[in-house]
């Protein structure tokens, strides 16, 4: 039997849920004289607003300028500009994904293009623009702050709910048959963009590869952030846990057995992890720009231009490939796509494995899949996927050894902060923030956050990603919930923890709430499972007590967690409603988090834990 090992070693009083100070939970919660407030949950009734296709938030024309939410961002120039290129190419709509030519899920400012072009900031969502309209498609997760963020000239399409289409019904029904759909093919999975392609040509509608990418058009060059410059830099084996020689010649063991004679690392924490390197290319990601192709008998590595130290280069053994070791190749970033191109004329290359789409990894996008000769193709999952997030004994020291260190950062800033509330000294949901990382920033081996933190004061709460801005901040009193959500980077690990506090007494619908989804944690982390069992079998466990009154939140309960990389990690995915299963096996590090309901506009109850299976 298999079970899951917490790590947490936050200190604190969490009676009722709540991080407060002699909080108990009410023999009853609901009285008469709060009725209005609390018995609709009870009910189980709607805790949100269903908004329907095209109702937006103070869109309309009796909307008066103190009721559009400060973080809105117009977008009718940028758009007007994309319109007048998709003309030039005679293109009917154009789509807008999230991700950057490695199927990122958090990108480099640089690759923002969906940000740009609808002023929504989210970490996922899909934008489509036609001559008519314009639509984003975004999660659960997203749903507000996609309607503040948004102008009303959009069009929000919230995933899963009653009567809202998917993109390719919407094209078919928005366009007429013989139209013309465009994106760019780097920037879309290969599986995903083959799938969009069949569902359109249903309705005689084509998807055309586009190689100029349209936003980076109207995108000024001035005002677009220019990609990190900050150098490559190798991560040691006292942390790594193994040579990068070692893990080489492991994936090439598991590509035997997949029946290939080369891989294309597309995934960047792939090639990170293989190769023993990090970097800063990614905000709070430790990776860099570059594809590995691996075969048995070289590597290759394309990185652009000058992010390669004279440490690096000893490290990999550049170009010394004389004496039988193992060594390195070093490529120009841009040239990975020639390079597959040609291998039509290598008779040594019989079958190249490309990586398939699993869980949080997109794989390969769809310029590489088309450049690879199609003869030669193999599409499957990655083995560097899975033996990534097997964490060796080393790098299981080395996680539970950054999870002490952050606990110690975060009771120190808990303990400050509580007092400078209780004194009512003015704090804000940035100030707070940022005192937060100085505080983890004094810990041996910090290198930075692993995510945009997560302050939120009061109905911020509500936002499930919410960062805050100078327009949108709040200040931190003892009138409400106060949500953080944060997390850092470690040499020997990554972290990602959640408290809500109350520094005043939370109400009791906020104690039910917060004790309840508490409950569920508790439930799965003392679980002792079978081998064999997947992430979504144990979801309804964190759920189950929130079922029981009528009550769900819109997002999954745990993710995989990198050691000293990604802050979300494939394959693990605690969701009750994923697509695809994925098993849990020695070695991976998840989070189990418990998230409460967000009432709209009201606030948000969330906490969150590592967890370890073993």
């Amino acid at each position: 039997m298999r079970g899951i090992h917490l790590l947490t070693y936050l200190v604190s009083l969490q009676v009722a849920g709540v991080v407060v100070r002699g909080c108990h939970i009410p023999t009853s919660i609901y009285s008469e004289d709060d009725e209005s407030e609390v018995q609709p949950w009870s009910r189980g009734d709607r805790v949100t607003r269903e908004v329907t296709l095209g109702e937006r938030l103070a869109c309309g024309p009796d909307v008066t300028p103190d009721l559009v939410p400060p973080n809105r961002v117009i977008t009718t120039e940028r758009v007007s500009r994309l319109k007048k290129e998709m003309i030039r190419r005679s293109l009917d709509g154009y789509i807008i994904p999230s991700s950057d030519e490695h199927q990122s899920e958090y990108v480099a400012p640089a690759d923002e293009r969906r940000r740009y072009i609808s002023g929504f900031s989210g970490s996922y969502g899909v934008a489509v623009v036609t001559a008519r309209h314009q639509a984003l498609w975004t999660d659960g997760r997203y749903f507000l702050q996609a309607d503040q963020e948004l102008d009303c000239n959009w069009l929000l399409m919230k995933m899963k709910n009653p009567g809202v289409p998917k993109m390719t019904e919407w094209l078919q029904t928005t366009l007429r048959p013989g139209a013309k759909v465009g994106a760019d093919p780097r920037l879309i999975g290969a599986e995903t963009w083959i799938s969009y392609a069949e569902d359109l040509a249903k309705f005689n509608i084509t998807l055309e590869a586009e190689e100029m990418n349209l936003v980076d058009l109207v995108w000024p060059q001035q005002e677009r952030p220019k990609y990190s410059e900050d150098p490559i830099f190798v991560l040691e084996t006292r942390f790594a846990g193994k040579s990068w020689e070692e893990k080489v010649r492991e994936v090439r063991q598991e590509m035997v057995k997949k029946g290939a004679d080369m891989l294309v690392v597309t995934a960047l924490d792939e090639v990170a992890w293989l190769l023993n390197l990090r970097g800063n290319d990614i905000p709070y990601n430790p990776v860099f720009r570059a594809y590995v192709i691996l075969a048995p008998d070289r590597l290759e590595l394309y990185v652009p231009a000058g992010k390669i130290m004279p440490a690096v280069d000893s490290h990999l053994r550049v170009n010394q490939c004389g004496d039988g070791r193992e060594c390195v190749t070093i490529n120009d970033y841009v040239s990975i796509l020639d390079s597959l191109r040609a291998l039509r004329l290598r008779n040594t290359v019989k079958k190249v494995l490309l990586g398939a789409k699993y869980s949080y990894s997109g794989g390969a996008s769809y310029a590489i899949y088309s450049a690879v000769p199609e003869k030669m193709r193999v599409k499957d999952t990655s083995p560097i996927l899975l033996m990534k997030a097997r964490k060796n004994p080393k790098e299981v020291e080395g996680m539970k050894r950054a999870h002490v260190k952050d606990a110690v950062a975060l009771c120190d800033f808990l303990s400050f902060l509580e007092n400078e509330i209780e004194a009512g000294r003015y704090w804000s949901e940035i100030s707070a923030a940022q005192t937060l990382g100085e505080y983890r920033g004094q810990q041996q081996d910090f290198v930075g956050i692993s995510f945009d933190t997560i302050s939120a004061f009061g109905s911020n709460g509500a936002i499930v990603h919410y960062a805050p801005s100078k327009e949108t901040s709040k200040q931190i009193t003892n009138e409400s919930l106060y949500l953080l959500d944060s997390g850092g980077q470690y040499k020997d690990g990554t972290t990602d923890v959640t408290r809500t506090l109350h520094y005043g007494t939370p109400t009791p619908m906020q104690v039910e709430a917060y004790t309840r989804v508490l409950m569920g944690a508790v439930d799965l982390a003392t679980l002792v499972f079978p081998e064999g069992t997947g992430d979504t079998d144990v979801d309804i466990l964190a759920r189950r007590h929130l079922y029981a009154v009528g009550l769900d939140y819109r997002h999954g309960t745990g993710h995989g967690i990198g050691m000293f990389l990604n802050v979300h990690e494939a394959p693990i995915q605690v969701r009750i409603y994923g697509g695809e299963e994925h098993k849990f096996e020695v070695g991976h590090f998840f989070s189990d988090a418990f998230e409460s309901t967000y009432r709209l506009n009201y606030f948000g109850s969330h906490g969150k834990w590592l967890a370890w299976s073993h």
